[in-house]
């Protein structure tokens, strides 16, 4: 008769299910933080050893084509 080994193998919990809801609170807050400031009129300006750096956002603005002006009528 064959001989039958069984193997039994541990795993040992790494603990990165635990850090998952995490890391997704926080590049979701992070997300609407970039998506907020977008949106509104905000000015950021950091000043270090190496200068300093402007930033400036304005939102989106739509512009419409002017309406066309009457045009004469033709004699």
């Amino acid at each position: 008769m064959a001989e039958l080994r069984e193997t039994y193998v541990q795993k040992t919990d790494s603990g990165g299910a635990r850090s998952t809801p995490w890391l997704a609170f926080l590049v979701g807050a992070l997300l609407i933080a970039v998506i907020a400031a977008f949106f509104l009129n905000s000015h950021l300006r950091v000043s270090g050893p190496g200068g300093t750096v402007d930033v400036k956002t304005s939102p989106p603005v739509t512009t419409t084509a002017p309406a066309p002006s009457p045009s004469a009528p033709a004699r």
